[in-house]
């Protein structure tokens, strides 16, 4: 659904397609899930958000993304299955619509073009599928403080950001916001991290990867 990675010159070239240009206000919905893609965005400027919902009252968010030149629906695009997020504007987005039949043009005129995209894909596929795994099988201290970490060591630029309220970044954790603020307290307790304006940060990094390690010792 979402790719941070495409080359600058498969960026340019798609926007000689790009046509008129179109602005969203904050909370209006760019894509909802489950909607067949008629066209690729790309999305010029401005933050959006990453949703899923189960249609039980649950709903995954997947963080925030501040978006420049950022192509949206690259994925849909290549298997024609409907859109798997729902994306909410979060600020002001400008956007262009690309007709799908120009984006594959343009991979089968380039095979380069095409091969770094297919790697793109599936890098980002593997992260989200390590995050989604974990957050299935380890604690929610686990995911939490490794999210925490991860973000302090900033050595994943592609990470999305997470969000300012607490009711949101326990649908990034897929949990209640009871039991978020349970762990997080508890987390808080142990000396691991602390919170702050800017969310949680780590009071000590090696305490803080020693919690995380720990996990894979059990």
């Amino acid at each position: 659904m979402f790719q941070y990675h495409f080359s600058t010159d498969l960026v340019e070239q798609l926007l000689k397609f790009a046509g008129n240009g179109f602005l969203h206000s904050k909370k209006d919905v760019l894509i909802h899930q489950d909607e067949p893609l008629s066209k690729l965005i790309l999305v010029r400027s401005g933050t959006v958000s990453f949703s899923y919902d189960v249609g039980n009252g649950r709903r995954l968010l997947l963080g925030q993304l501040d978006c420049n030149n950022t192509l949206i629906g690259e994925i849909e695009a290549l298997n024609q299955h409907p859109c798997i997020y729902t994306v909410t504007c979060l600020s002001e987005v400008k956007y262009n619509l690309i007709e799908l039949k120009h984006w594959r043009q343009l991979l089968l005129d380039q095979p380069q073009l095409s091969l770094y995209t297919a790697q793109s894909i599936a890098a980002k596929f593997t992260e989200n599928q390590k995050i989604n795994l974990d957050k299935l099988l380890l604690p929610l201290s686990y995911n939490i403080a490794n999210d925490c970490l991860l973000r302090a060591e900033n050595n994943h630029p592609t990470m999305l950001r997470a969000y300012p309220t607490v009711n949101a970044e326990a649908e990034r954790f897929a949990t209640t916001e009871r039991a978020y603020r349970r762990v997080v307290s508890e987390l808080v307790e142990k000396g691991l991290i602390v919170r702050t304006s800017d969310g949680l940060k780590p009071v000590d990094i090696t305490l803080l990867e020693e919690f995380v390690d720990s996990f894979s010792q059990i």
